[in-house]
């Protein structure tokens, strides 16, 4: 049978039978071109939050690990940095500004697929329009495609596997599994919710097969089993070998989950109660109803295709899961996720009137989304400086103390990464910083004054900087105090010139 996603590149005229809907129907320049134009407003949004100053502590992570490695000309100096896709993307041109220009692409890819997913529908091109408008002009979805680039990378790859996916379970199309299972497994090493979702997705393979009417004889039971095991083996090879390294070289299989800047576990919430854990339950509920699109469209499925509905269910309900387990699952990716089901499980060839109850829902769900997003700490401050667009005070004193220390020789301040990624980030290079990385780090942390002419502390840094716990309660031997900004210390030896004088 000739595949819906997968056949020779050709041009339609205008879409003839829009329930399966090809992706190569166009060319890839096609797509990179309308993948661009949808990508203009985040990119809008991306470099006025650059131009603002704003820094999110994910890009800033990132940044940071990629300027070291460009420093060291050495990738083994980053350790096992989790997610490392999106490092490495990031490592073309560690700047700021690059992760919020790729999340921006990433999420131009998105919309772009979402609005070419909708010509199944068959509703009208302005309907079409108004709601693709609805999901993406959100706090929670400008706030994934300008500062979460690796979970906006992730959702990018799981809607790619997801039309192929499709095509498999429905049409058998062999091919389009391996590339679904490939794509997934490359999701992978952009976000670990990815390999969950390529679990679920592999276990709901009998669902979605029965959902499509396919017979039940024993010849079916093993295509079953084969496109289970084709859709889950990428993803459970990529992460059965990054623990296996991880054990490997770190003795711990499971470090770059408890990793601080991978934040996979949530170090409050994975050794609560279970009493606790059931509080939990009425919280993702309320979460859950407050996502009327998404019961919309749960609704119209149970009217035209009542076999997709357990399946559809158990995917909405994976983010509620996750945080129930105890790992961390954001309020903006767990919103942009029920969006994204939402639309993607659409059915086919609606009639007319739905349309706008479509877009209504859309608002009503976007503003709902707005109330619990806005809750989130780092979401807030980014919103409040875009709508006042009034630079923060310590903004501008992080980079003004980047700046400064820029100016330092190589090698010459004793930092911990794991606390001051965010100055090393926006002074954008590593060089005059000594790091745990380094070989003489150790020996700069035991001796500072023969080692380093400057130490950069933090009163407020985690435990894990140990360069801030050892010297946070005054200057090592041979230094003073040289200024402190953005609330860093920085210490200079009796000899150095100063680099935080004012002239």
């Amino acid at each position: 049978m000739v595949s819906p996603v997968i056949s020779t590149p050709a041009r339609r005229p205008q879409p003839q039978l829009t329930e399966g809907l090809r992706l190569v129907d166009l060319t890839w320049r096609d797509h990179l071109v309308r993948v661009l134009l949808f990508s203009l407003p985040f990119l809008g949004v991306a470099l006025l939050a650059y131009r603002l100053a704003f820094l999110s502590n994910t890009h800033a992570h990132i940044v940071e690990k990629a300027l070291l490695a460009a420093d060291r000309l050495r990738l083994e100096v980053i350790g096992f940095l989790y997610p490392p896709l999106p490092f490495l993307t990031v490592l073309v041109f560690p700047r700021t500004w690059m992760p919020s220009v790729l999340a921006s692409v990433a999420a131009g890819g998105i919309a772009w697929l979402l609005w070419y997913d909708l010509e199944r529908t068959e509703l009208p091109r302005l309907w079409r329009m108004l709601l693709t408008v609805s999901v993406v002009a959100t706090p929670t979805a400008l706030y994934l495609a300008t500062q979460a680039y690796p979970e906006v990378l992730a959702l990018h790859l799981v809607v790619v596997a997801w039309h192929y996916y499709w095509n498999f379970v429905r049409y058998g199309h062999t091919f389009s599994g391996f590339v679904a299972g490939l794509v997934l497994g490359l999701a992978f090493y952009a976000n670990f919710y990815a390999f969950l979702y390529a679990i679920a997705l592999a276990g709901l393979v009998p669902l979605f097969r029965r959902a499509a009417n396919r017979s039940r004889e024993p010849s079916e039971r093993w295509a079953t089993l084969s496109q289970m095991l084709v859709t889950a083996f990428p993803a459970l090879w990529a992460a059965t070998s990054w623990t296996y390294i991880n054990w490997v070289f770190t003795g711990n299989p499971f470090t770059y989950l408890a990793e601080p800047a991978t934040a996979v576990i949530d170090p409050t919430r994975w050794g609560a109660p279970l009493a606790e854990r059931v509080e939990w339950l009425r919280d993702f509920a309320s979460e859950l109803l407050a996502q009327p699109l998404l019961i919309a469209v749960l609704a119209l499925n149970a009217w035209r295709y009542p076999r997709r509905v357990v399946p559809l269910v158990v995917l909405a309900s994976l983010p509620s899961l996750i945080r129930l387990v105890g790992l961390t699952y954001s309020v903006p990716l767990a919103l942009g996720t029920y969006t994204l089901i939402a639309l993607l499980a659409l059915p086919e060839r609606l009639p007319r009137w739905i349309a706008p109850l479509l877009v209504i829902f859309a608002i009503l769900q976007g503003i709902s989304g707005t109330t619990l997003v806005l809750r989130e700490g780092e979401v807030s401050q980014w919103e409040r400086v875009l709508t006042t667009e009034q630079v923060r005070t310590s903004d501008l004193e992080e980079r003004a103390l980047a700046v400064a220390l820029r100016q330092a020789p190589p090698r010459s301040i004793l930092a911990d990464d794991r606390g001051a990624y965010r100055i090393i980030a926006r002074a954008e290079s590593a060089r005059p910083f000594l790091l745990p990385a380094d070989e003489d780090f150790t020996a700069a942390l035991a001796s500072p004054a023969d080692r380093v002419r400057y130490v950069l502390v933090s009163r407020s840094a985690p435990e894990s900087d140990v360069v801030s716990a050892l010297f946070r309660q005054g200057p090592p031997p041979g230094f003073v105090v040289d200024g402190s900004r953005a609330g860093w210390i920085v210490y200079r030896r009796i000899d150095a010139p100063s680099l935080l004088a004012t002239p």
